[in-house]
Order: structure tokens, then C-alpha cells, then sequence
């Protein structure tokens, strides 16, 4: 079995834009990209949560990226209508993925 096919949900990725108004008032949102990307998600479960109090509280989902995904913490993800906010990236030890933390907004 290939990492690559592990890689079962499809979720778009969030950028922070920033842009001014005809008055000159900054504007800033989050603009998700037209085309998905691949990853993994696995509920967080109560155990976890338990285990890691104060870090793991709000947090719903762990997503693994293939190495390479523009993605960082502070970044959003949208799965299934439902957006969420990147709490923590890491790459492995061989750099070959990218596991995320995500919290629901």
C-alpha cells in the first residue's frame, strides 16, 4: 500500500489576502483555492485530548499533507463546507509528510 493512496479526503486550502477599499481601509479575508488537495484526516479522539490537556482541547481533526503542501500554521482548511484554522504543522523525521492540527471555527 502507497502513501498516496492512504490520501483519501480532498480539502481546499485557505491564503490570507489582504487588499484596500476605495476609501483606502484595509481589507483582509481568506480566499481558498479553486482546486483540491489530498490528505488525510483522522478525528482527534477524547483519549488524545485526555492524554495532551491544554493542547489538543480544541482540536477536531489531524491532517497528513504530502511533503511540499503550502501549508502553515495559522493557514485554513475547508472540508465538507466546514472551515478550520492550522494550530500546528510539523514535518516528519525524513521530511516525507506534513501533519497538521486542525480547530474548527
Amino acid at each position: 500500500m502507497s502513501f498516496e493512496s492512504l490520501l483519501i479526503h480532498r480539502v481546499y486550502l485557505g491564503s490570507y489576502t489582504s487588499s484596500q477599499n476605495y476609501l483606502g481601509e484595509w481589507k483582509h479575508n481568506y480566499s481558498y483555492s479553486t482546486d483540491s488537495t489530498k490528505c488525510r484526516l483522522s478525528p482527534v479522539t477524547a483519549t488524545q485530548k485526555t492524554s495532551n490537556p491544554g493542547i489538543l482541547d480544541d482540536v477536531k481533526y489531524k491532517a497528513i499533507f504530502p511533503s511540499g503542501t503550502s501549508i502553515s500554521t495559522g493557514g485554513r482548511v475547508k472540508y465538507n463546507s466546514n472551515e478550520y484554522i492550522v494550530k500546528e504543522c510539523y514535518y516528519d523525521s525524513s521530511h516525507h509528510h506534513i501533519s497538521c492540527l486542525l480547530s474548527e471555527l
